[in-house]
C-alpha cells in the first residue's frame, strides 16, 4: 500500500513522459516517510475526451489509496507534496489535485 492512480489529459503527453510522472510520484510517497518502497504501486491513466468547467480542459488528478490509520494532517501532507511535485516537473496551464483516500475495511489482496 499504497495504490496511486494517476489521471491525465493526453493534451499533457507533450509535457511529460509517462516514465518520468510514475517515477516521480513514486519517489514523493517514498519521501513522505508513510510507506514502505516495496509497498508503493504509482499507475497512470490518460484521458482523450474530458469537460473541466468551461477553461482549459488540461488535467491530471492523483488519487492515493492507503490503508487507515494516517492522520489527516498526513494525508494532506502528502497530497500537497504530489501536488508540488506535478508543479516542479513542469506541467503548466492544467488544473492539477490530488487526494489521499482510505480504503474500506472491505479491501482484500493476494500475492503469491
Amino acid at each position: 500500500m499504497p495504490h496511486c492512480v494517476i489521471e491525465i489529459s493526453n493534451q499533457l503527453s507533450n509535457s511529460v513522459t509517462p516514465e518520468k510522472l510514475l517515477r516521480s510520484v513514486f519517489e514523493v510517497h517514498v519521501k513522505s516517510g508513510l510507506f514502505e518502497p516495496d509497498h508503493i504501486k504509482v499507475r497512470c491513466t490518460g484521458y482523450d475526451h474530458q469537460v473541466c468547467g468551461t477553461g482549459s480542459d488540461r488535467f491530471i488528478h492523483a488519487t492515493s489509496h492507503i490503508m487507515a490509520g494516517r492522520t489527516p494532517e498526513q494525508k494532506k501532507g502528502l497530497s500537497n507534496m504530489i501536488v508540488q511535485c506535478l508543479i516542479d516537473l513542469g506541467i503548466t496551464s492544467a488544473a492539477m489535485s490530488a487526494q489521499v483516500v482510505d480504503l474500506d475495511p472491505s479491501y482484500v489482496t493476494f500475492s503469491d
